[in-house]
This record gives structure tokens, C-alpha cells and sequence, in this order.
């Protein structure tokens, strides 16, 4: 199946402004956003879950399904090979955008399907957010299972199986007969000698 990697989402433009589809259960795609914006401006994005939120139009967002990143920080692996080999973006998709991906500086945000928690979402970001692209995964991310039914929690279970009792009887009993046994043996030792 071909996939294009250009704004695929895409559904209306307005004042330059794109509102882009998510669609539900949507797993392992990445969109990447270069940031037009100071250096300290993309700090605080990267601090900031309502910053984040707010640049990407968004009411909800899962934290764990974003970074911002600045592209320096990635060294001699560069923003290319980081989605190739860090996020496992297909190489193909990849391969398509190379020069495109290769030419950006400064800092990017990274969306991942998990930001979006298996909804259908319409959001448009901010002007100073660029769609660069929309890439698959090979292996697309596990999904997260929120456990919070009350069985879930520590400590919540019953045992199934009872501890073992303990042998009832008198503690010293065996080594009573025990004793006893030593001494009619050493008494019988000491008579045949």
C-alpha cells in the first residue's frame, strides 16, 4: 500500500493554517512539526504540557505521546537517522524526505498515534508549527492498557490457596526419641566392649 509522507491529514487550509484528521485507533504514526520560534520559546514548549497543547490546537493530549526536540542535541545521528533507527520510521518514507529532513534546524515536535489516545481528533496548530511530515512505523508502538479496575491494584487479590498448617504434636517429641536412641546404642556399645 503506498502512503504518502506530505500532509496526508490534511483537510482544510485557512490563512495558511491546516487543520489536520486524526483518525480513531490510529497506531504507529508520527507526524513531525518543525518550530518556527526562539530558542527559549521551544524550551518552554518542551517543559510545558498546556504549551504543548495550546501550539497544537489540541483539548487533550497524552504527555507520553510528544517530545520536542532540538535537532543539535541528536549530534551525528541527526533528525533523519533518529526517526529511522530511535523511532523506526520506514526506511521508504524516510528515503522520500531525506533531503527535507536533512535541511532543518533548530527544534522539531514529534507527535506520536499515543498522544491522541485512540480518538478521532481535528486540531489545527499554531503558524509557528510546520508540518514536515507523516511517517509510519515498522513496528508500530504497543498500545497501553490502563488497568484501573480495583482487582488490578497491589495488594487487591485473595489467595486461592491456602499456607500450609503446621504439624501439630509436641515440639521435643522427636528429639526425645532421638536421645533415647543414641543412649540404648551407646549402652549397648559399651556393654559388648
Amino acid at each position: 500500500m503506498e502512503r504518502s509522507t506530505h500532509t496526508p491529514d490534511a483537510t482544510t487550509d485557512t490563512d495558511e493554517m491546516t487543520t489536520i484528521t486524526v483518525p480513531a485507533h490510529e497506531n504507529g504514526v508520527v507526524r513531525v512539526f518543525s518550530l518556527s520560534m526562539s530558542s527559549d520559546q521551544a524550551q518552554s514548549l518542551r517543559n510545558s504540557r498546556k504549551g504543548q497543547r495550546d501550539a497544537l490546537g489540541l483539548e487533550k493530549l497524552d504527555p507520553r505521546g510528544i517530545e520536542v526536540l532540538r535537532i543539535d542535541d541528536l549530534a551525528d545521528i541527526g533528525l533523519y537517522g533518529y526517526l529511522r533507527d530511535g523511532v523506526d520510521v520506514e526506511e521508504a518514507e524516510l528515503s522520500r524526505d531525506r533531503a527535507r529532513l536533512k535541511a532543518l534546524d533548530g527544534w522539531v515536535l514529534l507527535i506520536y498515534s499515543s498522544g491522541f489516545e485512540g480518538q478521532k481528533v481535528e486540531f489545527m496548530p499554531t503558524p509557528e508549527l510546520t508540518l514536515i511530515g507523516t511517517y509510519h512505523q515498522t513496528r508500530p508502538e504497543a498500545a497501553r492498557a490502563d488497568l484501573d479496575a480495583a482487582s488490578a491494584q497491589p495488594y487487591s487479590g485473595t489467595p486461592t490457596i491456602e499456607p500450609p498448617q503446621p504439624v501439630r504434636g509436641r515440639p521435643g517429641g522427636a528429639m526425645v526419641v532421638l536421645g533415647l536412641v543414641v543412649l540404648v546404642a551407646l549402652t549397648a556399645w559399651w556393654v559388648l566392649t
